[in-house]
């Protein structure tokens, strides 16, 4: 079982080239079930159905808006974990000074921060965490 990754990006900026694509490229979803609100999979389903079946929510800040603060409002609200991206070069950058972000300069930086995070999370907890399922001990299967 993938884990659930939403992508959360403000629609000012080039998402399909910026953020869609190069995700894609890397080989995601071999991986994890990203989602991608704004892609023909998602485009008609309600932001906030999705964050809450979301496992991570992976926040771009760059160019944020009044919409991309209200995903964030939800997705605190569901308490997802969030881990924020920012670029380098965002005139908002101090905006967010109460954030921990991890800032990018590249497209490609921000993709393999992107994959070294999901790569670093511990899957088996995060999907025992989605499906309410607790367990005590080790969850790994002895041989």
């Amino acid at each position: 079982m993938k884990i659930k990754v939403y992508i959360m990006h403000s629609d000012k900026i080039n998402y399909k080239e910026e953020l869609y694509k190069p995700l894609l490229e890397k080989g995601l979803m071999n991986d994890y079930f990203l989602i991608l609100p704004m892609s023909n999979n998602f485009i008609g389903q309600f932001a906030k159905d999705l964050i809450s079946d979301s496992d991570v929510v992976i926040c771009d800040l760059s160019q944020s808006n009044i919409f991309l603060n209200q995903e964030i409002k939800w997705a605190k609200s569901m308490n997802k974990d969030i881990y924020y991206y920012i670029k380098k070069d965002d005139k908002k950058l101090s905006k967010f000074k109460d954030y921990q972000y991890n800032i990018y300069s590249t497209t490609e930086e921000f993709v393999n921060l992107v994959d070294t995070l999901l790569k670093s999370l511990n899957q088996k907890e995060l999907i025992l965490k989605r499906e309410n399922i607790f367990c005590l001990g080790n969850i790994e299967k002895k041989s």
